[in-house]
């Protein structure tokens, strides 16, 4: 965990995403992300690409998944998920664009291999680290 995380995780009580734990209020917010910053993923690309989501998109990810685990109401929490789903859209076109042969590597292996992807983990490593290389996500 980077310093700058764990400095954004310490004063965080989600408390500027939710007021109370049940459902959202009527002036909730709406989703921010525009439709043109989201991506439909199968589930083979996002098996593929989840290494590369999980490493670039890391603080995107914890405030969300830290929401959940309070159990926030999922209408109060459209700033994190909009983060999340924009996150992840900019690292899988920076896949599409800087990582494309390793990224269809992992899928190859993991179409090859469905009940073996330890086969898969040095193809997998490669596009995680393709993908810091290229700054991806919140790394830029």
């Amino acid at each position: 965990v980077t310093a700058e995380l764990e400095q954004t995780m310490a004063g965080f009580t989600g408390a500027e995403a939710f007021k109370g734990r049940s459902a959202p209020s009527l002036d909730a917010s709406v989703s921010v992300t525009s439709t043109s910053n989201r991506v439909m993923l199968d589930s083979q690309e996002m098996n593929a690409a989840s290494g590369a989501f999980n490493l670039c998109c890391a603080e995107a990810y914890t405030r969300f998944i830290e929401l959940k685990r309070q159990k926030v109401h999922p209408g109060n929490m459209t700033k994190e998920r909009d983060a999340v789903e924009s996150c992840s859209a900019n690292v899988y076109n920076g896949i599409q664009s800087s990582c494309l042969e390793q990224f269809e590597a992992v899928k190859s292996c993991l179409s090859d291999n469905p009940k073996s992807w330890a086969n898969c983990a040095a193809m997998r490593r490669d596009l995680e680290v393709c993908s810091v290389k290229s700054n991806l996500g919140e790394l830029k």
